[in-house]
């Protein structure tokens, strides 16, 4: 008879010392690959970050846009201010004019509602014939005094030498925008307006 009972080494039957197949085989490792990006996710990237970017760009454009655009409102506004003060100022008031050309004021006359508006159209106002139309520029002229001098001197730098019909600012001529002072026209049953009117093109 063989004895077949398993014998005990020092440490147990599965010894630190040696240690035992399946532990080897646990800690076994394998080498790790390192994958880099392919080209089609570079390309997908680089294509998200332009549309960020452009999304971006496209929101300050449209901020400073906007901007302009309130500025010009804002000029406008404080233009039509200035020429309602002068009509105000105008109406009732007397003043010496020279009828017979020899350059002295000969003739006292009260200016009523349709002489401010011959005066604002016309630069000879006071005849029964008024003659001589009044450019967008020479109307800022005639309301100069109701202006602060930086307000009147921005429009006179900025608007267009060759074409009088239009007032222009710094901020409109980067929006392509202008101002216009058409013809105080008389009331009618379709304008019933007291004021000559500021409009902002386009």
């Amino acid at each position: 008879m063989f004895d077949t009972a398993p014998r005990l080494r020092p440490g147990g039957l599965f010894s630190t010392k040696e240690p035992h197949f399946f532990a080897s085989a646990m800690t076994t490792t394998h080498p790790r690959h390192t994958r880099g990006f392919s080209l089609i996710e570079v390309l997908l990237v680089l294509a998200i970050i332009s549309i960020m970017a452009a999304l971006v760009i496209n929101a300050f454009s449209n901020a400073a846009q906007d901007s302009r655009n309130v500025m010009a409102r804002q000029q406008q506004a404080t233009l039509q201010s200035a020429i309602n003060n002068w009509t105000s100022a105008q109406i009732g008031r007397r003043l010496s004019v020279d009828t017979d050309g020899d350059t002295t004021p000969d003739t006292l006359l009260e200016i009523t509602v349709a002489r401010a508006r011959d005066m604002y159209n016309f630069e000879t106002w006071w005849t029964a014939t008024p003659t001589n139309k009044r450019t967008a520029v020479q109307r800022l002229q005639l309301v100069a005094d109701y202006l602060d001098d930086d307000t009147y001197q921005h429009f006179a730098d900025n608007s267009p030498a060759a074409d009088t019909s239009k007032l222009s600012s710094a901020a409109m001529r980067k929006t392509g925008q202008w101002l216009e002072l058409p013809d105080w026209a008389a009331p009618s049953a379709a304008s019933r307006s007291p004021y000559p009117k500021v409009d902002l093109n386009p």
